[in-house]
């Protein structure tokens, strides 16, 4: 069986050399191995270069993680290590440099003009006198929609009004329509 397969390739490598005499599909074949390793070898690069990435983010993200958790520790007046103590004592240099910015800002901002309003709209508009989170107990930011540190809804949500839709094309429908406006069908009673 071996020689018969083994005549099988002679043959066919004596029919190519006939065929290919120029050296052309021999050629052509070679270009095509050499462009597909190379297309193999650019997507590779990609991947290697896309995971670099990846995991630079990660890196990213944990060194942020690891700085929290130090300045946690030096808020809370625990942390110990005299570098990372003077590294956190800078941020608290920082941030009140901000707090100074910030009032500053607020001072040069200008301030709006009164409005007259009626006596039910000057006491429904009153922010009440400190903003808290009825989930937590946080102090929230004024028009705050959401907790910032549990992220409880802190304003009430309007209940949607409901929507109706005929059972037979699925057209929208007023409420109380007894038949659909595009199909005339009649409209049970219970949609």
């Amino acid at each position: 069986m071996s020689e018969i397969i083994d005549k099988i390739v002679e043959g066919a490598g004596q029919v190519m050399s006939e065929v290919d005499k120029g050296g052309q599909i021999q050629s052509a074949i070679s270009g095509l191995r050499h462009r597909m390793a190379e297309a193999d070898r650019r997507r590779k690069l990609s991947t290697v270069k896309q995971e670099i990435q990846d995991l630079q983010g990660k890196e990213a993200q944990s060194i942020n993680a690891l700085s929290a958790q130090v300045l946690a520790l030096h808020e809370a007046g625990s942390l110990t290590q005299p570098e990372l103590v003077s590294l956190c004592k800078r941020v608290d240099q920082i941030r009140a440099q901000i707090q100074a910015k910030e009032a500053e800002l607020d001072a040069l901002e200008p301030v709006p003009p009164p409005v007259e309003k009626s006596a039910d709209q000057q006491v429904a508009s009153q922010p009440p006198p400190e903003a808290v989170c009825p989930s937590c107990g946080v102090s929230v930011i004024k028009d705050a929609a959401f907790c910032q540190s549990c992220g409880a809804a802190l304003v009430e949500s309007k209940p949607a009004i409901p929507i109706h839709f005929c059972v037979h094309c699925g057209a929208q429908l007023r409420e109380g329509a007894r038949f659909c406006p595009k199909c005339g069908q009649t409209i049970p009673s219970n949609s």
